[in-house]
């Protein structure tokens, strides 16, 4: 069957959250083929997508996507072959076998499918992009590295930073979704939403479903958090956005702690940023003055706040920023 390559690239890179990185549910590293959809699960993230190629089995998906990735036809041919037990791409003058399963073992019957869907508030997006980065990373803190759904707001919290984004979710029971499942309807553009027993679904206009496992367990109580902060206004320098996309170079090694250190000194903020590369450092120069204190913090949540927003307000050991309906605050360590 003959396809169009960037298409095929696209749908299939849309259902790459969906794949697991180590085999422990069988298949769930695969491509799964079936009824004219391509479909990924890895029993936290469910993803489906139209995909029309004719073939119905479970084939490696990472070899697929990075021989497509390096392909420069427009138009490819895509069959199976050897009984079932191989796919074939076909370009102008080169192929590739892929092993591909005929029987299909991912076991996708955990997933339930959504019915009714209903459109996603106009802000959720926006709300999900700031309050995940402050979700902990600590597996031995279940709910702190979850996302609070709250029928009022979204909220996240790592035991030293927390957001919270007031809005009408529309949902009327309160419930947790992993940071890690959640995080990736940000980039899909995703309209609707659709609630199951288990299982909290996303859709876009393209017809792709993303669904994240949702818990039931409780949310520790955090709104004491984001009680009335008093202390001395403070304006971040310019200049930070600029810093950031230089620091994070060197901080995005770290996938699990993406943050960067800010220090602030009399006159001086410090931006450093660690990673296997390197150490990164850049000063701004600020109104600052008092005590030296640090904190820690996504550089792409630095960049996006102080953008928005350059002022803070700084108490003896807390940073607050206040965005609309949007709150963040952490706590300020002493500089050693």
């Amino acid at each position: 069957m003959k396809v169009n390559r960037e298409q095929l690239l696209n749908q299939l890179e849309a259902v790459l959250p969906g794949l697991s990185t180590r085999e422990l549910i069988e298949q769930s590293s695969c491509f799964v083929f079936k009824d004219g959809k391509v479909l990924t699960f890895n029993d936290e993230i469910a993803c489906v997508q139209t995909c029309k190629i004719g073939i119905e089995g479970a084939v490696p998906a990472m070899p697929i996507v990075n021989l497509l990735r390096k392909m420069v036809e427009e138009e490819i041919t895509i069959l199976p072959v050897n009984d079932g037990k191989g796919l074939r791409i076909k370009g102008k003058r080169k192929q590739a076998t892929i092993p591909m399963e005929a029987e299909i073992q991912l076991p996708i019957e955990a997933w339930e499918k959504p019915k009714k869907w209903r459109d996603l508030p106009d802000d959720f997006i926006d709300a999900i992009s700031l309050v995940t980065p402050c979700a902990s990373t600590d597996q031995s803190q279940f709910d702190l590295t979850c996302i609070h759904f709250h029928p009022d707001w979204l909220e996240s919290c790592d035991g030293i930073q927390a957001s919270r984004h007031l809005m009408s979710t529309g949902i009327k029971k309160e419930f947790i979704v992993r940071r890690d499942s959640v995080k990736n309807i940000v980039s899909l553009d995703m309209r609707e939403t659709s609630e199951t027993k288990n299982w909290v679904h996303y859709r876009n206009s393209d017809g792709l479903i993303l669904s994240c496992r949702r818990y039931q367990e409780d949310y520790r109580d955090i709104s004491k958090i984001f009680d009335e902060t008093k202390g001395k206004k403070f304006v971040m320098p310019k200049g930070i956005r600029e810093a950031c996309e230089k620091a994070v170079i060197f901080s995005a090694e770290s996938l699990d702690h993406n943050e960067v250190t800010v220090v602030l000194e009399d006159g001086k903020m410090k931006i450093v940023a660690e990673g296997a590369a390197g150490i990164y450092r850049e000063t701004k120069k600020t109104t600052y003055k008092g005590k030296p204190r640090k904190f820690r913090i996504s550089p792409v949540l630095l960049s996006e706040l102080s953008t928005r927003y350059n002022e803070c307000l700084l108490s003896v050991d807390r940073l607050k920023i206040e965005i609309g309906k949007y709150t963040y605050i952490t706590v300020l360590g002493k500089v050693s």
